[in-house]
């Protein structure tokens, strides 16, 4: 789909710019955080354990696997014959890596899905945020409950939302994308999922 591809190709120069932000020296002064799977979501500061919690990552090396496929479909409501594919791009690499899955059905992208992490930016959850909401040139509108800080707007056609999560001295941020005729509140459904792997 064109506006879900236009959308994804604005979101990834926002967030390339962010790369450049952070490589400039804004952020916080903080030792590197340490790499490397999964990490209990109880030793991971400002969570809460519960029986029912995703691990959070050490490390983001994927966006396939922050969302999986079948958890999409379940979450917008697609029948048992609904099948979606995700399919991993090849990193990109700036100032950071930024990891890009499309979820497809058949030859028509449904869903989008980029991820990259920020070191040394942990306490620029809002900043970073607000950056986002500026260079959409959309009406934009602030998500509670997503991760620590969200917006969420709609471009050519496309609905965007962006979010973000602290995770030791990184900041984690993700942006989902896809055609606007899916509801905010199931990308902020999708959202939630995602949040609480980072």
């Amino acid at each position: 789909m064109p506006s879900a591809k236009n959308a994804r190709r604005s979101v990834s120069l926002t967030i390339a710019a962010l790369a450049v932000l952070s490589a400039s020296g804004c952020g916080g002064d903080g030792e590197p955080a340490t790499f490397g799977g999964p990490v209990d979501a109880a030793s991971s500061p400002g969570t809460k354990a519960t029986a029912s919690a995703p691990a959070r990552l050490k490390e983001i090396t994927s966006a396939c696997e922050l969302l999986p496929a079948d958890a999409v479909v379940k979450t917008l409501g697609g029948s048992d014959q609904t099948k979606l594919k995700a399919t991993e791009a090849p990193p990109v690499e700036d100032e950071t890596t930024r990891y890009t899955c499309a979820y497809q059905d058949g030859n028509r992208e449904a869903l989008s899905l980029v991820a990259t992490a920020f070191p040394d930016r942990a306490d620029t959850v809002t900043e970073t945020i607000d950056a986002i909401g500026e260079g959409s040139q959309a009406k934009t509108t602030r998500v509670d409950g997503v991760g620590a800080d969200a917006v969420a707007y709609t471009v050519d056609g496309a609905r965007v939302l962006a979010f973000a999560v602290p995770y030791q001295q990184e900041l984690r941020l993700v942006v989902l994308s896809g055609p606007s005729v899916i509801p905010q509140s199931k990308f902020a459904a999708l959202g939630k999922q995602v949040a609480a792997r980072l």
